[in-house]
């Protein structure tokens, strides 16, 4: 797949039951997810990296921890690069999510602020290295596309 035709979908697991989670994966077919958490923990244990793992294998979505893309830690610029790397190839082959804690990738402001990393950090760098596009999955099952370079960050 050329890079010019690489989408990269973006999801916050927020406080989302297994299954209505697992339902907003299968609506938009993800075949992957990339977890960028910089730990993969969460207080909803279905979150958790082992059991987060066992069950999208149990569905058949793979799965693949990468902390060096996490927010709450900044990577070193050459881990974060191999980040962005592995979900560009990842989305290359499969159709792929990128999938922190938020639930909302933009703030309800006047002016709306990326409210995650996924918008403030990650989807510029996608974008500047080949992703053609990036859609945030919101919890009601709808999706955006976001000018990410709009929208302020404190990333």
């Amino acid at each position: 797949m050329k890079s010019d035709s690489i989408t990269v979908y973006t999801i916050g697991h927020g406080r989302h039951a297994w299954t209505d989670f697992l339902a907003l994966l299968k609506k938009y077919e993800i075949a992957f997810l990339c977890d960028v958490r910089s730990a993969a923990r969460s207080r909803w244990v279905q979150f958790n990296g082992a059991v987060l793992s066992e069950n999208l294998l149990a569905n058949r979505i793979g799965y693949e921890h990468l902390p060096e893309c996490g927010g709450k830690t900044i990577a070193k610029p050459e881990d974060l690069a191999y980040g962005i790397e592995r979900i560009l190839e990842l989305s290359a082959e499969l159709k792929t999510a990128i999938m922190c804690s938020e639930s909302q990738p933009l703030t309800n402001h006047k002016i709306p602020r990326a409210n995650c990393h996924r918008i403030g950090l990650l989807s510029p760098l996608l974008k500047a290295k080949g992703a053609q596009r990036v859609i945030h999955i919101l919890p009601n099952g709808d999706s955006i596309k976001v000018d990410e370079s709009a929208a302020a960050s404190i990333w």
